[in-house]
């Protein structure tokens, strides 16, 4: 079995395939990329990197040859998505591939708070459905490691402002999601299934602000905002607006209850508990207590 990997130079993929070298031989693992010169370290090690770019349609037949099986990361494209995942499905198919397990989100209903970044997810698993001989869909929470540089802030002013009032998360390690991926990709049962892959524990903002407290050893509070008003304060500190928006929208949804997700689907496929986002936190706490996030204009 020849197992390919899309994005194989971004954070996930290269986790992934560095699971998969635990799994599979080295000549069964084939990672694609629009950089494939960024894998020296798997190439060092026989692992075969070959160029694919979800924009040059053309090129992706040739880097999914040969795979029986296919981990097609989602793009980071937002707003294009749909058609770079239509041309890589229609690529994997040309290329005879078995089955195709995507990245997906949490939960991508309908009118979603976070508009056309769950959109995409919703209508690539929907093409998948359709297209795809055998597919498989990972719902990933939201990292636990995009935490870090948000409660560095926090912890530098000992306050979590947020507009998601105490809606919660159950926020997933990169590195398990990399897990749950190569258990997919390698295992079997798993067609037409789709996984809801989140942390152990769904947490609200003021256990978050906690474990930020316990973790750093400096006081920090939960501080509620207003959508408008975490809009303005973003802006303040220089983000960009539509960054600024994302953020805000992610607030929303957090505090409706969409991404009120645990699910044990990550220890069915894998075998052991995923990490606690305390765990995490503690892997990462220099980085928590060592960066000046700028002055907090929306407290």
């Amino acid at each position: 079995m020849k197992v390919g990997v899309s994005g194989a130079s971004g954070q996930l993929g290269r986790l992934v395939g560095q699971e998969l070298m635990g799994r599979l031989a080295i000549e069964e693992i084939v990672l694609v990329s629009r950089t494939p010169e960024a894998l020296p370290d798997f190439v060092d090690r026989g692992v075969e990197a070959r160029y694919g770019d979800f924009d040059a349609p053309d090129s992706l037949v040739e880097a999914f040859s040969g795979c029986d099986r296919l981990l097609l990361i989602s793009s980071m494209a937002f707003g294009r998505r749909v058609e770079q995942h239509r041309a890589a499905l229609r690529a994997a198919e040309a290329a005879g591939v078995g089955q195709v397990v995507y990245t997906s989100v949490t939960n991508p209903a309908e009118g979603h708070p976070c508009g056309v970044v769950v959109d995409e997810h919703r209508h690539t698993e929907e093409l998948l459905r359709d297209s795809a001989p055998a597919w498989t869909v990972l719902r990933n929470a939201a990292y636990g490691e995009l935490q870090v540089p948000l409660g560095a802030v926090a912890v530098t002013y000992g306050k979590l402002v947020t507009n998601a009032a105490e809606g919660r998360i159950a926020p997933i390690s990169r590195a398990d999601c990399a897990a749950a991926a190569a258990a997919a990709l390698t295992g079997d049962g798993h067609d037409g299934q789709t996984y809801e892959i989140t942390g152990p524990e769904a947490l609200s903002q003021t256990d978050i602000a906690r474990l930020l407290t316990e973790v750093s050893g400096r006081p920090v509070t939960m501080i509620r905002t207003g959508d408008r008003r975490l809009r303005w304060g973003l802006s303040r500190l220089g983000m960009p607006k539509a960054v600024a928006s994302a953020v805000v929208d992610l607030g929303i949804a957090t505090r409706e209850g969409y991404f009120d997700v645990v699910d044990l689907a990550f220890e069915h496929l894998v075998g052991r508990r995923p990490q606690t986002l305390r765990e995490v936190l503690i892997a990462n706490r220099a980085e928590l207590t060592g960066i000046d996030g700028g002055r907090i204009a929306y407290a």
